[in-house]
């Protein structure tokens, strides 16, 4: 069972959301969530039906520059289609600074984001107690 409290700090503390405490009433956690035929994401987290969180296991930096882009295409349309605020994708990777470069070049370079759509590339030792 996932920890709300523990999902609260990480994206208070680890992701830097501001959102108020009412927003963390409502937390749902599904796992290894299917977006097309080749990406699943490890995680996708609802907070308050406000925030939308896709967790990513990346450590390829071309797997980066093939599907993050897909991911931000489908996280975006969740997003909206659900009335969500905002989307956060969040890769989870052992070689953080190869994969922070490459993911910022990718995601600098994706089109159709927008200024409610925030990248976050976090140590894997970040996400072991959620």
């Amino acid at each position: 069972m996932t920890d709300p409290e523990k999902i609260r700090l990480f994206v208070r503390q680890t992701l830097g959301c501001t959102c108020p405490d009412e927003v963390f009433e409502i937390i749902k956690v599904s796992r290894d969530v299917k977006i097309d035929n080749e990406i699943v994401i490890s995680e996708r987290i609802n907070i308050g039906n406000r925030l939308l969180i896709y967790v990513v296991d990346f450590d390829a930096p071309g797997f980066i520059t093939d599907k993050l882009p897909a991911v931000v295409y489908a996280g975006k349309k969740e997003r909206n289609d659900a009335g969500f605020n905002r989307l956060r994708v969040v890769i989870v990777t052992d070689c953080l600074d190869e994969i922070s470069r490459v993911a910022k070049e990718t995601f600098d370079a994706i089109d159709f984001r927008d200024e409610k759509i925030h990248l976050h590339v976090v140590d894997k030792s970040e996400m072991e107690n959620i």
